[in-house]
């Protein structure tokens, strides 16, 4: 007779996916005449669960290489750049213990600086980047228990590798085949 029977596991639960864009405004001591360079460095987030969504918060550098005084001389602008996102979720498993939750973000494509423009005396950078996240929380399943199957004792076997040594000839290399 089979059974059915409830388990309590760890599943994902809800799952998410977001392209962030946002523009940083960075100012400079000396007047800019081009942007040589834009890079993003030491990037870092945590995320946490909030009732509908996922809120991660992140901190990166942002170092920008310009050149001023016409053209002759460079530096590089620094910049520590904050920001706050929230992710919305959309829920794979409708009944999971909601106060428990462990959540996983990945970041599927690092930060960049994808446009960079000098507006009014300062460098606008438009920064881009994507983020999946996984909340993870329990749930139950049902599974099917079958009545135990028979086993086989490996005696059987035993017997019928007996019966196949017997049949094997030792001579068999030695002696004409012809």
């Amino acid at each position: 007779m089979n059974e059915i029977r409830e388990i309590v596991t760890k599943a994902i639960v809800e799952k998410g996916k977001k392209t962030i864009r946002f523009v940083e405004k960075v100012r400079t001591p000396n007047p800019v005449e081009s942007v040589l360079g834009c890079w993003v460095l030491n990037h870092s987030f945590q995320a946490e669960k909030t009732q509908d969504a996922v809120q991660v918060r992140g901190i990166f550098e942002l170092n920008i290489w310009y050149a001023f005084n016409n053209n002759s001389q460079t530096e590089i602008a620094k910049q520590m750049v904050n920001y706050q996102q929230e992710i919305k979720t959309k829920r794979k498993v409708q009944e999971y213990e909601s106060h428990n939750v462990d959540i996983i973000a990945r970041i599927l494509q690092p930060p960049v600086c994808s446009d960079v423009k000098v507006v009014d005396n300062a460098i606008e950078v438009e920064i881009v980047f994507e983020v999946s996240v996984e909340v993870i929380g329990e749930t139950k399943i049902k599974v099917t228990v079958l009545d135990q199957i028979p086993s086989y004792d490996n005696d059987d076997e035993d017997d019928d590798l007996e019966d196949i040594e017997k049949q094997i000839n030792p001579k068999f290399i030695r002696e004409k085949i012809f």
